[in-house]
């Protein structure tokens, strides 16, 4: 439990800025990245990015390296739920209020998926988000300034570790999406996500997984570099292979049955800039109880 504590933390430590992904000046948002601050958060047109910096300093204070690949401000879409190909069947079940359905953000940073979820219809008290930081969930209600008006479920929770937070949703989730998470983590402890994200969800046919991360052309173990320590942990990249192999060790132990599907791409600007790993891809799946 400890190694896997100190994994996040190794990845999280950073606050150097002498880093290719830090920007000292916005570059230009994501349509909808900007379209969401000004509509939903109602800042000023003039006033986005200013706002956005700010609160990305902040941010950087508390844990640079781990925001940076959870969440790059200037460039990325705000909304990683939305480029994968569950989001439109997600958001339409969500919608739908002659259903309850719930769904939590594991390490979700800022929240910024749950609000463009709530942006685009989804009533916000069925929604539920976690981060092991408590700050990154303080910061999202500033960087979206719905503090008063936000009614998802927000707690800070460690993903290794049972606790009373984890009994609550237990059992309880219809969807549960992990964007930027498992490739935090070696493949021990991202089985471990796995059946965590198996109990949590409803014992039925329908629940789902879904999400992105980083992945490679060639599934491996390497060295987490972004965290910025001498003595780096090591982190799997999966392709879309062994993304499976992962997720059959995780439903043969929990005895579950799984329809699974993953893709690797390059989007984001995968294999080039300061993503230019050999190989690297992005990595999306989608993950559905059959049984």
């Amino acid at each position: 439990m400890a190694q896997a504590i100190g994994e996040a933390r190794e990845v999280a430590s950073g606050k150097n800025k002498d880093v290719p992904w830090y920007h000292a000046k916005p570059e230009e948002f994501e349509p909808g990245t900007r379209e969401l601050f000004e509509n939903y958060s109602h800042v000023p047109a003039a006033d986005v990015d200013g706002h956005v910096m700010s609160v990305r300093e902040k941010a950087w204070a508390v844990y640079g390296l781990y925001l940076s690949r959870n969440w790059k401000l200037d460039t990325y879409p705000v909304h990683n739920a939305e480029i994968t190909k569950s989001y439109p069947r997600v958001l339409a079940l969500l919608r739908d209020l002659d259903h309850e359905r719930n769904l939590l953000d594991i390490g979700c940073c800022f929240a910024q998926d749950i609000r463009k979820l709530i942006y685009d219809g989804v009533p916000s008290d069925r929604l539920y988000g976690t981060d092991f930081n408590s700050d990154f969930l303080e910061l999202g209600y500033e960087l979206f300034a719905d503090k008063e008006t936000c009614a998802a479920h927000f707690f800070a929770a460690n993903v290794f570790q049972d606790g009373e937070m984890w009994d609550r949703v237990r059992g309880k989730m219809d969807f549960i999406h992990l964007g930027n998470f498992l490739h935090l983590f070696s493949w021990d402890n991202q089985l471990k996500i796995c059946k965590r994200a198996i109990e949590i969800l409803k014992p039925q046919k329908g629940s789902i997984v879904f999400g992105r991360q980083t992945g490679n052309l060639k599934a491996q173990e390497v060295e987490n570099a972004a965290s910025g320590e001498k003595d780096a942990s090591m982190v799997w990249r999966h392709d879309a292979e062994s993304f499976k192999k992962l997720w059959h060790a995780a439903a043969q132990e929990t005895g579950t049955q799984w329809k699974l599907w993953a893709e690797l791409d390059t989007g984001e600007g995968m294999g080039v800039g300061h993503w230019s790993e050999p190989g690297l891809r992005r990595l999306r799946f989608e993950v559905e109880r059959i049984e």
